[in-house]
């Protein structure tokens, strides 16, 4: 079971964790994540990501 509080919205969230946030930068940036959008299509989903950096 998951709640949102403030502004949040209750859907589903995906957390994926890199080593660095050059690395996360690098993966949403490379060729291969961006030929997925262009297969999924611009309007197919509204999509809400945030690279941050983690407290170790």
């Amino acid at each position: 079971m998951a709640k949102a509080y403030e502004a949040g919205l209750n859907q589903r969230v995906v957390v994926i964790e890199f080593d660095s946030v050059a690395q996360a930068t690098a993966a949403h940036d490379g060729a291969a994540y961006q030929a997925a959008l262009k297969v999924l299509g611009s309007g197919s989903v509204e999509r809400d990501m945030r690279i941050i950096e983690g407290v170790a």
